[in-house]
């Protein structure tokens, strides 16, 4: 027997929101116009708040950010299609609780934010960023920029799904020693499988890809950041908030470790003038951030947007 679609009027003429219409190629819009009206506009939370009960389907990326606020005026609202794999960004109970569908994508970002990690890894070993800065500004400072090579070094993978199975292989490539914590993964033919202390107290560098859970959130604090080694590199492209922020900074200033570099933050986008981040990371040179592009390739930005408009028509069984 067929599972019954969301939407229980099928000659309904659908509605549908893409809030991030640049994220969405010629390709995923076609086959989303060939679903319902679409509407492809970036709306702030203001205008959400005013329009968002006149669509039938949202589609969005992580940008958007779908609260219990803007869930609440979405009277016709029955399905989102986030073209993203963590859905950190929606109030899943309340969507729940209001019956509308969510559906997202699985493996899509995973070599792209990958890649992006170890180009972050190799960017903090090797002083890329700040070697660039003082090149442009006319200085020819090689004795500054002597780094470390990855080769013999231990990188300590915290979350050993997708993502960070496939850091591991890179960083295999590169001759590196892998120790991974996980706490719901008992065996890894290829991984060492260690404690979160042991990983803390061992690795050289050590890259951050667990699911944003109760039980992540803030699970490196200034306590945990102490037991890393006071040459080690911090890396997260998962999300910002399994780092506690304000530790991380007193951990860099003090030197409690070498350096970090992250993709991800608690509050995205961060447009506030006086960002501790982005202040820190002007008058310091073991901080390197980037705006959460980790996944922000053409490939899989296009594979993105396609998959999850073939995912919406399939529930829709068109």
């Amino acid at each position: 027997m067929k599972k019954a679609s969301v939407f229980t009027m099928q000659n309904k003429k659908l509605h549908i929101l893409v809030n991030n219409p640049e994220y969405f190629d010629e390709e995923a819009m076609k086959i989303l116009n060939s679903i319902g009206n679409v509407t492809a506009k970036n709306m702030t939370n203001k205008e959400l708040l005013k329009k968002i009960n006149l669509f039938d389907i949202l589609v969005i990326r992580v940008d958007t950010k779908l609260t219990k606020e803007i869930l609440d005026k979405a009277t016709n609202l029955k399905l989102i299609g986030s073209a993203t794999t963590g859905l950190n960004h929606i109030d899943i109970n309340y969507a729940k609780k209001k019956k509308i569908k969510i559906l997202n994508l699985h493996g899509t970002h995973t070599l792209p934010t990958a890649q992006h990690t170890i180009a972050l890894m190799l960017s903090l070993s090797r002083n890329i960023p700040w070697a660039f800065e003082s090149l442009k500004n006319g200085k020819w400072e090689r004795y500054r920029f002597i780094g470390t090579q990855l080769d013999e070094k231990t990188l300590g993978i915290i979350g050993l799904g997708r993502i960070g199975s496939q850091v591991a292989k890179y960083a295999k490539a590169f001759g590196m020693n892998v120790i991974a914590y996980d706490p719901f993964i008992k065996k890894n033919k290829s991984v060492s499988l260690v404690s979160l202390n042991t990983l803390l107290k061992t690795s050289d560098i050590i890259s951050l890809h667990p699911m944003l859970t109760e039980s992540s959130r803030n699970m490196l604090q200034l306590k945990q950041l102490k037991l890393m080694k006071r040459t080690a590199f911090l890396i997260n492209t998962s999300r910002g908030e399994v780092i506690n922020s304000k530790d991380l900074l007193v951990a860099l200033k003090k030197h409690v470790i070498s350096g970090a570099a992250l993709d991800v933050f608690p509050e995205e986008p961060f447009l506030k003038k006086g960002n501790r981040f982005v202040s820190y990371a002007q008058k310091n040179k073991n901080l390197i951030i980037t705006p959460h592009i980790g996944a922000s390739t053409k490939e899989a930005v296009h594979m993105a947007g396609f998959e999850i408009a073939m995912k919406i028509k399939k529930e829709l069984k068109l």
